[in-house]
């Protein structure tokens, strides 16, 4: 009897681990999905300080990342700087740049997630 419980409680929090990965790696001019945004990496440059340019589309099918228009209908939206620090909402996270790794990649690391419908509650991501 304990032992199917212990099983049936593993099983529960094995499956609340699959959920969307905390640390995400964009490669340069490769279009990633995001917590149900289509990203891209448009630039990573080596200056002081490091800065990366982003792109991203969050009202788009994930079967648009293997499109030319991976952003969806209308023209492409204008890119956003970012720096080691700075956040960038995509859907109800707001991810992170963690590291900028210069004419290759990025990484962003899931931060805080909005807990209220109107997006003024946030909570840390541990």
């Amino acid at each position: 009897m304990r032992l199917s419980i212990l099983i049936i409680i593993a099983g529960m929090l094995s499956a609340c681990t699959h959920g969307e990965p905390s640390k995400v790696t964009l490669n340069l001019e490769k279009p990633t999905r995001v917590n149900d945004c289509n990203v891209f990496l448009d630039e990573a440059l080596l200056q002081d300080p490091l800065v990366a340019y982003l792109t991203y589309a969050c009202d788009v099918p994930e079967s648009a990342l293997n499109e030319k228009n991976w952003w969806g209908e209308g023209s492409k939206r204008p890119w956003t700087g970012m720096y080691v620090g700075d956040c960038l909402r995509l859907g109800n996270r707001f991810y992170c740049m963690e590291t900028i790794k210069p004419g290759e990649s990025v990484t962003l690391k899931a931060t805080y997630e909005i807990t209220h419908r109107r997006g003024d509650h946030l909570r840390p991501i541990r």
